[in-house]
C-alpha cells in the first residue's frame, strides 16, 4: 500500500492556500484541458487521496474521464476511458441536478452518505450534514473492482444541466470532514464558471475562423476582372477541410420576354440547360435509377 505523507491541518492555512491556488489556476486559463488537469492535481493534493478525476457526460448519457491525478500509481489510470449511460442511472443524475448532492462512500462500512446543497422540496441551501444509508451490493462490487474503498463525488453543473462529476477515490477507508465537502463544492462551482468562459472562447474562435474563410473566398472571387467560380469552390472545400464539393447555379431559367420561369424540377431533368454545375474533389455516387443525375 502506498502511503501518502501527512499534512498539517492545525490552523487550516494549508487547505486555504491550496483552495486559493485552485481558484487562481482556473481563472488564469480559458483552456478547459489545462484547467481540468490542474484542478485534479490540486484537489488530490488537498484531500490527500490516491486519485481525483473529472468525468464528463456526453449528450446520450454516456461519459468519459477527461482529467485525472493519481498518487504514485497507487490506482490504475482511468484517463480517457468511456463508460456507458447506465453506469450512472438517470435517477442518480437527476438527483445530482436537483439537490446538487455530494456523495460520500465507505465500502468497508457498506454505507453511502449524501450531503445535499439544496433541499429537494424548498430549493433552499442546506447544511453540510452527511446523511448515511446502506450501500447497494452492486455499488460495493463496482468500487471494489476498481480498488476503491472510499470516494467523494460532487456534481459539476452548467446551465442547470449535469455537465460532469468531480470524484475523489482512495484505496483505504477514510472519514470525510466538513472542509473537504466545502472544498469540493468550491471547486465544482469554479469549474462551472470555467466551462462557461471556455464556451465563449470556442464561440469566438469559431466566429474568427468563419470570418477568415469568408474573407478568403470573397478575396478570391473579387481578385479577378470577372468572377471565376471554379477556384472559389475549390478554395471553399479546402477551407472547410472537405473531400469534395459542388456548386450548382441556375441560369437560363427565366424568360423575361415571355414572362416564363422554369421550375427547379424542370431544370434537373437531363438535357436541361438551365443549370451550371461546378465540381471539386470527390463526388457522391448516384444510384443507377435516378431521374435527376445532377
Amino acid at each position: 500500500m502506498v502511503a501518502i505523507p501527512p499534512i498539517d491541518l492545525q490552523t487550516g492555512i494549508a487547505q486555504e492556500t491550496l483552495l486559493r491556488r485552485i481558484t487562481n489556476r482556473i481563472r488564469q486559463s480559458l483552456e478547459l484541458e489545462d484547467i481540468t488537469t490542474a484542478t485534479t492535481a490540486e484537489v488530490r493534493s488537498l484531500l490527500r487521496t490516491y486519485r481525483v478525476m473529472i468525468y464528463k457526460f456526453h449528450p446520450d448519457g454516456s461519459g468519459q474521464v477527461i482529467a485525472e491525478s493519481i498518487y504514485k500509481n497507487s490506482l490504475p489510470s482511468l484517463l480517457g476511458l468511456s463508460f456507458p449511460a447506465d453506469d450512472i442511472p438517470p435517477h442518480a443524475r437527476e438527483f445530482f441536478i436537483k439537490s446538487r448532492v455530494r456523495s460520500v462512500v465507505n465500502v468497508d462500512s457498506g454505507e453511502i452518505g449524501q450531503s445535499p446543497v439544496r433541499d429537494l422540496n424548498t430549493g433552499e441551501i442546506t447544511s453540510d450534514e452527511i446523511l448515511y444509508r446502506p450501500l447497494e451490493p452492486c455499488h460495493i462490487k463496482y468500487l471494489t473492482a476498481m480498488g476503491v474503498k472510499s470516494s467523494v463525488v460532487a456534481p459539476i453543473i452548467h446551465e442547470d444541466k449535469l455537465w460532469g462529476l468531480l470524484a475523489s477515490h482512495h484505496s483505504q477507508a477514510r472519514d470525510v470532514v466538513g472542509y473537504e465537502l466545502e472544498a469540493m463544492q468550491l471547486v465544482v462551482e469554479q469549474l462551472s464558471v470555467a466551462i462557461a468562459h471556455n464556451l465563449l472562447l470556442i464561440q469566438a474562435r469559431t466566429k474568427a475562423e468563419r470570418e477568415i474563410i469568408i474573407n478568403r473566398v470573397a478575396t478570391l472571387l473579387h481578385s479577378l476582372p470577372t468572377i471565376v467560380l471554379q477556384p472559389a469552390l475549390e478554395a471553399t472545400v479546402a477551407a472547410f477541410n472537405g473531400v469534395g464539393g459542388r456548386l450548382c447555379i441556375r441560369h437560363n431559367a427565366f424568360n423575361f420576354r415571355h414572362s416564363s420561369f422554369k421550375a427547379l424540377t424542370e431544370c434537373l431533368i437531363p438535357g436541361s440547360n438551365c443549370f451550371q454545375l461546378y465540381l471539386s474533389g470527390q463526388q457522391p455516387i448516384n444510384a443507377e435509377q435516378n431521374i435527376y443525375p445532377i
